[in-house]
């Protein structure tokens, strides 16, 4: 599947906006497509991944899998992407993501992205405050429900703090993490 510029401005207009001119040709030329069976992952929690991913049609899932359970984070449907943070920084995928039926995906590896700089500064460094952008929410939006949950379990005058031990210790860990106070070690 070959997706035209105008389709990829239709589908994807949040990143589309930052390609000037040339921009989206070579944007669309450094992405390679990826067709994905149902019940395949396209990313699993844990493992290497250098890519950001844009649904080109259907839907995946996204969870988290420990050895006791499966948590279900939601869904990425046709013109959503993920990824963000691998194509920032390679490293271990943050959720698995799974085919829900068979779909085509378009994929930016980080080298290939990182090749755009120089003949598109100004494309990729948008699409880089994009995608930061949406992180720095996520990271807000947790900071903020973190914090509500950890102020309601300390200042429960009601609750009994032996039912759940080291639960208050374990907010304020999280939370001076994510404020950057504390070192990371997982």
């Amino acid at each position: 599947m070959s997706m035209t510029a105008a389709a990829f401005r239709e589908q994807f207009p949040a990143i589309a906006e930052h390609c000037g001119p040339g921009g989206l040709d070579d944007l669309l030329a450094a992405m390679e497509t990826r067709t994905v069976h149902a019940g395949e992952a396209v990313t699993t929690y844990g493992e290497y991944c250098d890519s950001l991913f844009l649904v080109t049609d259907e839907k995946l899932v996204s969870q988290i899998t420990s050895e006791k359970e499966t948590i279900r984070l939601g869904t990425h449907k046709k013109g959503d992407c993920f990824g963000e943070v691998n194509i920032l920084d390679p490293g271990p995928s943050t959720s698995t993501v799974i085919a829900t039926d068979d779909c085509t995906l378009l994929v930016l590896p980080h080298d290939a992205f990182r090749k755009l700089e120089r003949p598109h500064p100004q494309m990729t460094g948008n699409i880089l405050r994009m995608l930061s952008s949406t992180m720095i929410e996520r990271c807000r939006v947790a900071d903020r429900l973190l914090f509500s949950k950890f102020a309601y379990i300390e200042g429960d005058k009601d609750s009994d703090s032996r039912k759940h031990p080291g639960l208050i210790d374990w907010g304020r860990d999280m939370l001076q993490k994510l404020h950057g106070h504390k070192e990371i070690n997982l």
